[in-house]
């Protein structure tokens, strides 16, 4: 038997447990691997079985070699000429596609209106030559991917603008570094400064010279700052003028120029300040400006235009008739209304509040109400946050059209019931509707026909977005100046110049609309761009088609349950939850149909249940927990009830956390202000914590809820040992299950100011060692915060080491490695193998991308990340990053440990015809074998080969002899590859059956070894 790689006693005596039914084997298998020392980390603390033997390595670069020898096999390497251990992975692009993400903004060639850019806000620049048949990301590697605004240059079209960072004032709007310039279409791009503006509103060209541009920077979201306002470039960006500045609270959102006359410019300035507790989207800064001389003197316009507690405002010109224009203001002033009711206004945390007192939030078809006002009619009668609306004035209530509609029936002084579930039971409450309360003005529509310094206000009736802030495209159509269309929830049409609306523009669309796009030569064709992606429409809004092929999902989170093959779940912003396979048996790789949803509303935490993947618990923003039982489509609400009847409401955060412990699978924890713990799967709590916040009174009266727990860990070694983070900066510990509280941030090296902390893990490899990381995204501040603790927090350290100025999202622990670390930041994945001193960018494929969470496969060893971007990515078998050191690059030469793998029964499945489509590929059918030279050698001088397990020689692959980490996949099929539109070709190998088989590393004489096991599909065993 060849010399083999030497593995410690104690991981010996694990690989031969882990192979106990064949003892025999497992005994020619250890006693195959006693030479070189190569692995230090024991895996006796792993639960599972099969997951015992991996190790895990670094690695390399993917290219496709073939050999032309008989005996050799076709071999896909991934490798550099340095082969730094980091980029020896490829990522996988799982996606998916099928609830895509927010378009922002969309722009066209003029000359070609097939050639179509669709900015993502947090997913890059999009771009398609052929009307959306295929799409490129054109725009994903540079300094961010969170986009404003795309502008084409009129008269020279190949010149594309972005302006970076989203403009739509979210909690998951992402900053970004300033405006890019292409002259090539997009091919390549440059930054051309302003990297403090954080957050571009539109780019205007001028139309006939295209040296001349206008941005619209909003400035810091979440703090004051200088670079904000209206900025000219009159040298293709080469040096800016800041030509319109109201204050550092003050930035300009929109800005629109005379087709004709383009010395005559508009521009809406916006006061916003968003904090983690509060949004202020509102303030007597919010105006629009005019300027007749090329934007080098300015006047604010207020001849018919409302002033003071102003939002956002939205401009548009006509283009038939550049002194028509039309502006959408947020008219927020506070005045008496006598009618029935007030409207509908949306709130920060996703409820819609009634001018009665009442907020109400609709998940799912059912009403809960989330707040009741202090001393209102409804406080007096009792009626408690948390219980359900069923009915409202005899309107079963499924949706806030349906109160709009009831309350539409009444006038002041009447009175209605109410009938309230409240636990197993109901109850009806009398209400009598006031005479007079107080509400915002609401979104207003103005129209200028002298170019904008008069305007006349033109609406009957409040319109617009709700909440404003996310809003404010208004468009003309370019051929008819009373046909307007404005984005908002619903996606408005008028036919009468803004005197009246209706809110069924895009009904068969997912809501929540921000871009639109009117063909100019052909207005009945319109495309808008919304929370769920991109639409078209070729009838004027009669019917609608998406583009299932542009893939920008944004998932907040990523979990993975225990089936074979493994299912993937996240939940997404404003697109609900859901799941599918991490592979598929049909070659073609896993289809839009192969995923399924969850739930609704916005999505986060899943928990699928290891022992029964059928039962998958899961939220939707605020603390809306339920359980679903897939195979029957049964959900069941299962929020705890209120801790404290008489005392405050209980908060949660918008992303709240789900733990499913890892000793039992009943045992869920749920973190609000407090922590909750279910024994059975979610249908009874008890409250095991006090508020573990810091109860600040001044940011729990903030609109957006605050002081609340952010993220959980219980110890894998001990039930109970919980550790918790907060949004306002505290951690909290409990050895005991919540009996006695420890707080343990006191003792970081030092405090990152309160700031929110995003993750906390407890180790595997000893009991008290913990990590905790911090983002301080909320408070402007973009540098890396991560802490190591090795006695249950009495003392922290600092383990950042050269991690960028990138805030940190998540932390994992490898799970055979301790000096193996791993981190999401806003912008990409990093590793350390030497426990936090160095840390490198992971792989190579994953673009710059916000990466909200990752988690490796408990069995298959998969680490599978979450972007808030472009969906998720899997690096396929991590498992050699499990023994990497410095000392095994540092060895002539070091096998890793192979991981064993199933040999699919591949099926042709259905797939749809033409190029208009998105298909995930399948992770390469074979196995993975990594290798390490410490330096390069003559390609004579290394070989790989194959044996079975009667020590015959099944093939032999084509091995690099490069200093450096190698990372090669052994194809199944002993060679053949089938590519598409051809037969395959075989080059001389064996294929691989289901059975023992053992790779050899020859290098200048000497062999190591490593054996892994070729395994049948389930499905085959199991005859399904």
């Amino acid at each position: 038997m060849k010399k083999a790689t030497l593995l410690p006693l104690v991981t010996l005596l694990v690989y031969m447990i882990a192979n106990s039914d064949n003892p025999a084997r497992a005994l020619q298998d250890t006693e195959s691997s006693q030479d070189t020392e190569k692995s230090s980390v024991s895996e006796t603390q792993e639960k599972d079985g099969d997951s015992k033997t991996e190790s895990a390595d670094e690695g390399k670069e993917t290219q496709e070699s073939v050999q032309s020898e008989s005996d050799s096999l076709v071999v896909e390497e991934e490798a550099t000429e340095k082969h730094p251990w980091n980029e020896a992975f490829d990522w996988r692009w799982l996606c998916p596609t099928v609830m895509s993400g927010r378009i922002v903004d969309i722009a066209v060639d003029p000359r070609d209106d097939a050639v179509i850019f669709a900015a993502a806000a947090s997913g890059g620049l999009w771009k398609t030559v052929n009307r959306g048949t295929t799409w490129e990301c054109v725009f994903d590697q540079y300094g961010t991917t969170s986009i404003g605004d795309v502008a084409v240059s009129p008269s020279k079209p190949d010149t594309i603008w972005i302006g970076t960072g989203e403009a739509n004032n979210q909690r998951s709007s992402y900053w970004g570094d300033g405006v890019y310039k292409s002259d090539d279409g997009g091919k390549t791009w440059k930054n051309m400064g302003l990297p403090d503006s954080h957050h571009i509103g539109r780019i205007v060209v001028h139309p006939t010279n295209p040296n001349v541009v206008y941005v619209a920077a909003l400035g810091h979201l979440y703090s004051s700052n200088e670079e904000r306002g209206l900025f000219r470039t009159r040298n293709g960006g080469k040096s800016w003028e800041k030509v319109l500045y109201i204050s550092p609270e003050v930035g300009v959102v929109d800005v629109v120029i005379d087709p004709r006359q383009p010395n005559n410019l508009l521009a809406a300035s916006y006061e916003r300040l968003r904090r983690a507790w509060n949004f202020d989207g509102n303030g007597p800064g919010s105006a629009i400006y005019r300027s007749q001389d090329g934007g080098d003197s300015w006047q604010r316009v207020e001849a018919g235009l409302p002033t003071g507690d102003i939002g956002r405002i939205g401009l548009d010109i006509f283009r038939k008739d550049p002194k028509i224009v039309y502006a959408t203001v947020s008219n927020q002033n506070r005045v008496a209304d006598t009618t029935a009711l007030g409207g509908l206004t949306q709130q920060e945390d996703g409820s819609v509040e009634l001018s009665i007192g009442l907020s109400v939030r609709f998940s799912e078809g059912v009403a809960t109400v989330t707040k009741v006002a202090e001393n209102s009619a409804l406080a007096r009668a009792r009626l408690k946050a948390d219980s359900e609306l069923i009915s409202f004035a005899g309107v079963d209530v499924q949706s806030s059209q349906d109160i709009v509609d009831a309350l539409g029936r009444l006038r002041p002084g009447d009175q209605f019931r109410l009938v309230i579930r409240e636990g197993e039971g109901t109850r009806e409450v009398t209400v009598t509707l006031p005479g007079s309360v107080l509400r915002e003005v609401g979104g207003e529509v103005y129209r200028s026909e002298d170019g904008g310094r008069t305007w006349v206000q033109v609406n009957e009736k409040p319109v617009g977005g709700s909440p404003a802030y996310y809003y404010g495209q208004i468009r003309v159509d370019p051929t008819d100046d009373q046909r307007l269309y404005m984005c908002g929830v619903p996606f408005y049409t008028s036919e009468d110049g803004g005197k009246t609306w209706s809110g069924d523009g895009a009904r068969s669309v997912h809501v929540d609309h921000h871009a639109v796009w009117i063909n100019p030569e052909n207005p009945n064709q319109i495309l808008l761009g919304n929370d769920g992606g991109l639409h078209i429409t070729h009838d004027r809004c009669k019917t609608w088609d998406q583009f299932f092929n542009l893939p920008a999902a944004q998932f907040y989170t990523v979990s993975v349950d225990m089936q074979q093959p493994y299912h993937v779940y996240g939940g997404l912003q404003d697109n609900g939850t859901f799941g599918g396979p991490n592979r598929s048996r049909n070659p073609s790789g896993v289809q839009v149909w192969d995923w399924y949803r969850v739930g609704g509303g916005d999505g986060f935490y899943v928990c699928v249940d290891p022992t029964d993947p059928e039962v998958v618990i899961a939220e939707s923003q605020f603390g809306y927990i339920y359980r679903l039982q897939r195979s029957t489509g049964e959900r069941k609400g299962i929020r705890p009830p209120q801790s404290d009847p008489d005392g405050l409401a209980d908060r949660y955060n918008w992303n709240s956390p789900i733990v499913q412990s890892v000793h039992d699978s009943r045992v869920i924890y749920f973190g609000g202000n407090k922590l909750f713990r279910s024994r059975n799967h979610g249908d009874h709590w008890e409250v095991i914590s006090p508020d573990l916040t810091r109860q600040d009174p001044s940011r729990i009266a903030g609109n957006v809820p605050h002081c609340t727990i952010t993220t959980i860990s219980e110890s894998p070694l001990k039930p109970g040992n919980l550790l918790v983070g907060t949004d306002d900066g505290l951690l909290q510990w409990t050895k005991d299950g919540g009996n006695s509280w420890a707080r343990v941030s006191d003792s970081l090296p030092f405090k990152p100011l309160d700031w929110w902390c995003s993750r906390v893990v407890q180790s595997r490899h000893g009991e008290g060692k913990a990590y905790a990381t911090f983002t301080g995204y909320r408070e402007d501040d973009f540098r890396p915060f991560i802490f190591k603790t090795t006695n249950h927090g009495e003392s922290w350290i600092e383990i950042k080491g050269n991690l960028p100025d990138e805030p940190i999202n998540v932390v994992a622990e490898d799970p055979a490695n301790e000096n193996v670390l791993y981190v999401g930041t806003e912008l990409g994945v990093y590793a350390t193998i030497d426990g936090g001193k160095t840390w490198e960018t992971l792989g190579k494929g994953l673009p710059r991308v916000a990466v909200h969470d990752l988690v490796i496969h408990p069995r298959d060893r998969d680490l599978v990340v979450g972007t808030h971007a472009k969906g998720f990515y899997i690096l396929d078998d991590v498992t050699p990053l499990h023994e990497i050191s410095e000392a095994t690059q540092e060895e002539e030469a070091y096998l890793f440990r192979v991981q064993d793998a199933i040999k699919w029964q591949m099926v042709r499945g259905e797939t749809t015809s033409g190029d208009r489509k998105f298909q995930s590929e399948n992770p390469p059918n074979g196995v993975h074998i990594t290798y390490s030279l410490g330096q390069a050698l003559e390609a004579e001088q290394v070989e790989l080969k194959i044996y079975d397990s009667a020590n015959k020689e099944m093939m032999k692959l084509e091995a690099p002899s490069e200093q450096g980490v190698h990372r090669l996949v052994c194809s199944f099929d002993g060679g053949r590859r089938t590519g598409r539109g051809g037969p395959g070709r075989r080059n001389g190998g064996s294929a691989l059956k289901p059975g023992r088989y053992y790779a050899v590393l020859k290098v200048n004489g000497e062999e190591y070894e490593q054996g892994f096991e070729v395994k049948p599909d389930p499905m085959l065993e199991t005859g399904k």
